[in-house]
């Protein structure tokens, strides 16, 4: 297969006759991952769904494809060779600028959408974006976002402005290796990297001596690498970034995605201990734990890194999800029972509160035949927890997820993709949760047509004005994501996912974000990407399935 080629990537379901070809014709086995050669353009998506032996949907964001622009695909190999071979070093204004027009150049020949901002200046962006340091990415096709404050491209998180990146760590769920060095080359930085993925878009291992590339196996059939983790490391220090986006074009085009960047964390002193420098969420310890629990060798001078980092500055919590049976106090380190742990003992709400739970999925699992079953015993529950012990009754349950008129509207289905996962099959099994479903409404912020793969959870006072906390986070809503409690097994979870949270406590001094544009108080607005009041579904409403781009394809 031509490396440059440009792919259709496949359904579930012609993946699996894909897997089982590969069985019976060996003499013609084609790469894991790989992608394929196709006659006319053509995009679509795919389920990532696996099921559990109690038919636990295993929530994937949807792979999709690019653009399959043949006319300089015989090129883009000996170009990408060149590239690399001539641009190791950039040590001067000159150089940089060449390498930006001949990225943007291979970028426009391959039939990514190229997406530039001058570069140089976001680290004043950054600086203004505090103390919440919360990003949403641009939408190519909504010019309203190009200029928000919140608003970010790829390329700027490598901008200079930071610093020279001299390695680089990516923890993803899905990566196009080309696209990702062509952004680096954008920026004017180093290509060395790790890469830790599910997924990847097309099989060229022997890219570049620079990076190292490694599919995570399952710890067990129906785990997931979910994770969008990245650790930018320069001379000085590191930077991390906990993302909703994966390393690939189309995750950050027309999507509504969230991102936080950290401040720069520089390194610690050499007599330090390993344990100094932690911040006062105990950011660097769970960080530590969780590349840990990948048991790979490749991440051993990242631990390292981590150790020697100084995070006094980090503001939020890391909340994150590994694959296994966890049991005793360390299931508290994990999943829905680490978030309760940080609510239970930094939230305070005021008394008799009633504070709807909103949460925000691109993927929705198998959750039961009744609320009562795990979203009411484990989900809201968790979410509920504050410093105050006493009886409450459950708060109202909010579950933002697109309607299939939100799809139609959308910039994707102009182009027959989605990151939203959900089957018909599985719907008609919880037809109960569309009382608890409201519309994708983001006018606001410019993202009305942009489908949310960004995953939220919160709280918001009866008048839409303050939240008393904000979970940024891979984790749709899905047990394999969050973790379920079994009898005589323990707390599993199914899922690598990572996090962030943003309690007022530890980052303003108060009890509560504002989050109403006309609140006059001295703590700045909270960054909330979808409109209030929500919009209920409409009773001729019904929630996004798979099935209906399948239904479109095929017309």
């Amino acid at each position: 297969m031509d490396e440059g080629a440009l792919s259709t990537v496949l359904t579930g379901k012609e993946h699996e006759n894909l897997e089982r070809d590969k069985t019976k014709k060996k003499n013609r086995e084609a790469p894991e991952d790989s992608t394929f050669d196709t006659e006319k353009t053509r995009q679509m998506s795919t389920e990532s769904n696996d099921f559990t032996n109690n038919s636990q949907q295993n929530i994937d964001d949807s792979q999709s494809s690019f653009k399959n622009n043949q006319k300089d695909s015989n090129l883009i190999t000996p170009r990408m060779e060149y590239l690399i071979h001539t641009y190791q070093v950039f040590d001067s204004k000159k150089v940089r600028k060449k390498a930006r027009r001949m990225a943007i150049q291979l970028m426009e020949q391959i039939g990514y959408t190229v997406m530039v901002v001058t570069p140089g200046k976001f680290a004043i962006k950054y600086a203004s974006s505090a103390p919440y340091h919360l990003f949403f990415t641009r939408v190519e096709n909504s010019k309203e976002t190009y200029n928000q404050q919140f608003s970010i491209i790829f390329s700027e998180i490598l901008d200079r402005s930071f610093g020279e990146i001299v390695n680089s760590l990516h923890l993803t769920f899905m990566v196009d290796v080309i696209w990702l060095y062509l952004q680096y080359l954008l920026a004017g930085q180093c290509i060395d990297m790790t890469i830790l993925y599910k997924h990847k878009i097309r099989d060229h291992e022997a890219l570049s001596e620079n990076i190292t590339i490694i599919k995570v196996d399952r710890q067990h059939e129906f785990s997931s690498h979910h994770t969008n983790i990245m650790i930018l490391q320069y001379k000085n220090g590191i930077r991390v970034i906990v993302s909703t986006a994966g390393l690939y074009s189309v995750d950050w085009e027309n999507r509504t995605q969230g991102l936080w960047i950290s401040p720069h964390l520089p390194y610690l002193p050499e007599s330090a201990h390993p344990s100094d420098g932690e911040s006062p969420t105990g950011f660097k310890k769970d960080l530590e734990r969780y590349l840990d629990k990948y048991d790979q060798p490749v991440l051993t001078q990242w631990i390292s890194a981590v150790r020697r980092v100084d995070f006094s500055d980090v503001n939020v919590f890391l909340v994150a999800s590994v694959p296994g049976i966890h049991k005793g106090y360390e299931a508290n380190f994990w999943g829905y029972k680490k978030l309760a742990y940080i609510l239970s003992r930094y939230v305070t709400l005021p008394p008799d509160a009633q504070w709807p739970i909103v949460a925000l999925s691109s993927g929705v699992g198998s959750f039961g035949s009744t609320v009562e079953n795990w979203l009411l015993k484990d989900i809201i529950r968790c979410m509920s927890k504050e410093t105050s012990i006493g009886l409450k009754n459950h708060p109202q349950f909010q579950f933002i997820y697109p309607s299939i008129e939100n799809y139609k509207q959308s910039f994707d289905c102009q182009t027959l993709i989605t990151p939203l996962t959900y089957s018909a099959e599985l719907h008609s099994k919880q037809q109960w949760l569309e009382q608890y479903l409201y519309q994708w409404k983001a006018k606001r912020t410019g993202r009305d047509r942009a489908i949310p793969c960004i995953k939220s959870y919160t709280r918001i006072s009866p008048d839409s004005k303050r939240i008393p906390w904000f979970l940024l986070t891979s984790a749709n809503l899905s047990k394999v994501a969050w973790g379920s409690t079994k009898q005589y097994e323990g707390y599993s979870i199914g899922n690598y996912e990572a996090g962030v949270a943003f309690i007022p406590k530890l980052i303003t001094g108060t009890a509560t974000f504002p989050i109403g544009e006309e609140e006059d108080t001295a703590v700045p607005i909270f960054p909330i990407p979808y409109d209030l009041p929500l919009s209920r579904y409409d009773s001729v409403d019904s929630p996004f399935v798979n099935e209906f781009v399948d239904s479109l394809n095929e017309m």
